[in-house]
């Protein structure tokens, strides 16, 4: 019995080690994405969560924007 079944997981919005604006708690800082995370389970089409310099926390896509600098 063949039941594969392709998935398509779309490109991250933030590429690894790229500079990036954390928007999180009410502040902003400059930060670096160092991984990347995509979860299947959250959402019907999945979703990209991020890891940032010098912090154990995932964040997602929403709270991060690219550094303009």
């Amino acid at each position: 019995m063949d039941c594969t079944e392709k998935i398509q997981v779309r490109s991250p919005k933030f590429e690894l080690y790229q500079s990036v604006i954390l928007h999180w708690n009410g502040e902003e800082r400059s930060t670096h994405i160092v991984r990347r995370w995509f979860d299947l389970d959250d959402s019907d089409d999945g979703y990209w969560w991020y890891k940032v310099t010098n912090d154990e926390q995932l964040y997602p896509e929403q709270a991060i924007e690219p550094d303009s600098k």
